[in-house]
């Protein structure tokens, strides 16, 4: 029973946004299941609020709990995920976010509230939007209506209009509706003639509105989910709205497709504007899981153009293995995990697998994640440059100094010695992966599965093995990624801004274990507030994202620096600052040392290690002892992104929360934010360098001061 109620309420493969929690058996999409689950959601919401936290929530929050962010938005209680009406009025920014009222779980969302003069100190406010007995407020966004088109304001007085899905609990109908304020956001009124805007397709939503001045429109942005696509709509008063188009499916089609956005951003030294469309997925991203990528293309205001579209297509080779037929064709087996064939999708228990090809896969699914075994290829020779093949289910990868450590990978294995390794990212996705085997053209080999893990998510499901002279492209080399961590998601930016910069922020959490990540009274922050600018990538472009100047009147006094340092090959503990929320600067050039970084939040037995790979020209984040884990099989890991170190140098701004870690490097061409829930006392900050020496250029490090005030 618990393995269930876990699985509903912090394991979402396939939800609608983390709004329906579905569970094993929810694979389909019909209404009467989307009934089913809205019913059962506030029981399992009530079950896991009792289990979870093991005491009861503090009358008045503290801000001083067990992992309680220091200077990111949390709400005083309760759960929290998107973020939601992202606006700027009267010398305020404006965050609503999907709330509920009641509990630290998922159910009854309505829409929270927060203030902010300047994006960093936050003040939580009466609820805006609450849900009501027949309906749930989703995820939309705010305007003001300056020109009052919708009559809701007066003169002089605009009206402050919210857009949003309406989730209706007993049909299960998602549509938009509005509300509106005259007094600043304080209080709400729900529009008598909604909906507005429904359409055939049930999973309709998430409506980001914005003014679009060359044709004196509003348009709105919105996500046909499971079709993943986008559409388009306009209107003259937010009240009757007009189809323009669609746009999708595009590059990362792995999960549902939720939260758009849309703006332009100026081409740097030009008058020109390009426009970027995020769209968030969930599964599917990069980093498994939840995530959010981008399109950076033309809008005319009625249809939007991308600039880079990848077909997934792998390229032309040899089929080693499809897995289609009702055996494994000379596949050898051990244990029992792959059973005696390949399955025909998912099995029982198992969550909705998406990505592979034809009709079946080799899945170690076979008597759920307790089950082990192997699945080994016959010998062949390797006569081309690259093997190609679609791998996912579990992240456990093998420990070469531990080979009886739980594993559950796909390996390429030449005279009895693993060659190459892969995993899954923790979904029921799989994705291509690419080897390449130059230097083993015209050995014999042999490929292998290996399932010895028990714990949940243990498993591996591999298709479609190919010899080819090209590599396959990933998601995450056919995609733009806002971040690669495994917690940003939903993100979306703030309208009406006077300067006419563009802000975003991202519910930082994931719908693989949201629900269940150890806190209390309070579950879910909100990633720090980023500035996103347009960069020239070739003959493409590509986004930057800073955290927002204001940061820095959190600095608690002068930096702690050192400057042109000779790290030796090993772990250096710095001698003076520690500290559970900093902010660090630190510009290393590359030397011998092939890894290189960072380790922060140490103490015995915890680390979160944030560094530099020289050879595969990534960051990373290892969060595999960066503290409590033990919530969820998917949660430990390291979360990678391509990253080029120009003149052998790479800068890395980080920001060291009580409880994530956000990662920005050279100018926040890449980012990565991550969870982490290690011991209070494990508050150290450590520099390392591996199989050689690595010069710290420079480092500065800052003690950050809370935002949270006495009666925040």
């Amino acid at each position: 029973l618990t393995d269930s109620l876990l699985t509903l309420a912090g394991n979402r493969d396939e939800s609608s946004n983390g709004r329906l929690p579905r569970g094993s058996a929810a694979v389909t999409y019909t209404r009467a299941g989307i009934r089913f689950l809205a019913t059962v959601t506030l029981a399992v919401a009530a079950l896991l609020a009792s289990s979870v936290a093991s005491a009861e929530p503090p009358s008045s929050p503290t801000y001083t709990e067990s992992f309680r962010p220091q200077y990111h938005f949390t709400p005083a209680k309760n759960w929290m995920n998107d973020p939601n009406g992202l606006v700027y009025y009267q010398g305020e920014y404006h965050l609503f976010f999907q709330y509920n009222p009641e509990a630290a779980t998922w159910g009854n969302i309505s829409w929270g509230h927060a203030v902010s003069t300047d994006l960093v100190n936050w003040r939580e406010l009466p609820l805006a939007i609450p849900a009501t007995a027949t309906e749930m407020a989703w995820s939309g966004s705010v305007v003001v209506d300056d020109r009052n088109t919708s009559g809701f304001g007066a003169p002089g007085r605009p009206a402050m209009v919210a857009v949003f899905t309406s989730y209706h609990r007993t049909s299960g109908d998602q549509t938009q509706s509005l509300a509106y304020s005259t007094d600043a956001g304080r209080t709400w009124t729900r529009y008598a003639g909604n909906p507005v805007l429904d359409d055939a397709d049930n999973d309709f939503r998430d409506p980001k509105v914005f003014w679009y001045a060359p044709l004196r429109r509003w348009v709105a942005v919105l996500v046909l989910s499971h079709q993943r696509k986008v559409a388009f709509y306009t209107s003259t008063n937010l009240k009757a709205w007009r189809h323009e188009s669609d746009f999708g499916p595009a590059n990362a089609i792995g999960g549902v497709w939720e939260v758009p956005d849309l703006f332009s951003l100026p081409v740097p030294g030009s008058t020109q504007r390009k426009w970027v469309l995020v769209v968030n997925l969930n599964p599917g991203a990069v980093a498994g899981g939840s995530g959010g990528q981008y399109f950076v293309g033309d809008f005319d205001g009625r249809r939007f153009s991308a600039d880079r579209v990848i077909d997934p297509t792998p390229p032309p080779g040899k089929v080693l293995a499809d897995f289609e037929a009702a055996d494994y064709q000379g596949w050898t087996t051990s244990g029992t995990a792959f059973g005696t064939g390949p399955s025909s999708g998912e099995l029982p228990d198992q969550k909705q697998i998406h990505g592979y090809r034809g009709s079946r896969l080799a899945n170690s699914f076979t008597g759920g994640d307790a089950a082990v075994g192997t699945l080994t290829s016959p010998e062949f020779r390797i006569s081309t440059s690259h093997i190609n093949l679609l791998v996912g289910g579990g992240s456990t990868s093998r420990q070469a100094l531990a080979p009886a450590a739980p594993e559950t990978t796909v390996n390429l294995v030449v005279d009895g010695q693993v060659v190459e390794s892969t995993t899954g990212t923790g979904s029921e996705g799989l994705d291509w992966v690419s080897w390449n085997v130059s230097r083993l053209r015209g050995r014999t080999a042999r490929i292998q599965a290996v399932d010895s893990s028990t714990a949940r998510g243990g498993h591996v499901l591999l298709d479609h093995v190919m010899l080819a002279n090209r590599a396959a492209r990933s998601v995450r080399e056919r995609s733009n990624w806002l971040d690669y961590g495994k917690d940003y998601y939903a993100a979306v930016s703030f309208e009406n801004v006077p300067d006419g910069k563009r802000y975003m922020i991202a519910w930082m959490s994931n719908w693989q274990y949201a629900g269940v990540t150890p806190t209390t009274p309070w579950r879910s922050a909100q990633s720090l507030v980023r500035e996103v600018r347009l960069r020239r990538h070739g003959n493409t472009f590509r986004l930057t994202q800073q955290p927002v100047p204001a940061l820095r009147t959190l600095r608690s006094g002068p930096a702690w620096t050192r400057q042109n340092v000779e790290i030796p090959s090993g772990t250096t503990h710095l001698p003076g600052p520690t500290g559970s929320a900093v902010e660090i600067d630190a510009t290393f050039d590359v030397g011998s040392g092939k890894q290189f970084g960072l380790k922060v939040r140490t103490g015995p037995g915890q680390e979160t290690v944030i560094g530099y790979d020289e050879a595969r020209g990534e960051l990373f984040v290892d969060r595999r002892r960066s503290g409590q884990n033990d919530f969820s099989p998917l949660f430990s890991g390291v979360q990678r992104a391509p990253l080029q170190a120009p003149r052998g140098r790479v800068r890395l701004q980080i920001y060291v929360d009580w409880s994530s870690v956000e990662v920005f490097a050279n100018g926040g061409r890449v980012a990565i934010t991550d969870q982490i829930f290690p011991d209070p006392t494990s508050d150290g900050i450590a520099v390392f360098s591996t199989g050689g020496r690595t010069t710290l250029r420079s480092l500065d490090i800052w003690q950050l001061n809370p935002i949270w005030k006495p009666n925040s």
